[in-house]
């Protein structure tokens, strides 16, 4: 098989994905962080790998088109490096989130599994609202605290699942970020 066959397979696989986001979740997003917005709230968004990389990316579309006070908990390096390997690598997130949460305050939890245990422990500790951007298991242990908007992608390859969290977040930033 031929690189732009492979190209074009896969490039059809993330809009089959695309095309079963459920858009009543993304505009339950929207509002959220629209709230957040005119309260002053934070925006926490925590994720390993390239699910790291999509936080980083969310906050810095938020704070920046969208004047939404975002904070990628993973981009604490040092910090959550610090907590990680003092008290347990289960709490490198929730630890620097304890220090800064207030009431009100928004969590993204994005993690392709659903069960990223640094990830849930910050699900335990955030009370709501709860954002999740997952794989396609609702089943997964951060559904479990009934967040109030999730974001699933019908796909078991992670890439896929990647390539959907990126688009979904870019619509959101987009969308908010016109309005400002």
């Amino acid at each position: 098989m031929d690189t732009i066959h492979k190209s074009r397979l896969y490039m059809s696989k993330v809009m089959v994905a695309i095309s079963h986001i459920n858009f009543d979740e993304i505009d339950k997003c929207i509002k959220i962080l629209r709230e957040a917005r005119q309260t002053g709230n934070n925006v926490f968004i925590v994720g390993n790998g390239g699910s790291a990389a999509t936080a980083s990316h969310f906050a810095n579309d938020l704070m920046k088109m969208a004047n939404i006070r975002a904070l990628s908990i993973p981009d604490m390096t040092p910090t959550t490096l610090a907590y990680g390997n003092d008290n347990g690598w289960k709490y490198q997130f929730v630890d620097p989130i304890s220090k800064l949460y207030n009431p009100r305050d928004v969590l993204v939890a994005i993690s392709c599994s659903g069960n990223s245990e640094n990830v849930v422990a910050c699900a335990e500790f955030v009370p709501k609202p709860i954002i999740l951007f997952t794989g396609n298991d609702p089943k997964c242990r951060l559904a479990a605290f009934n967040p109030v908007a999730s974001i699933y992608v019908d796909s078991d390859d992670i890439t896929i699942q990647e390539s959907v969290h990126s688009t979904v977040c870019h619509t959101i930033a987009r969308i908010l970020g016109d309005e400002v």
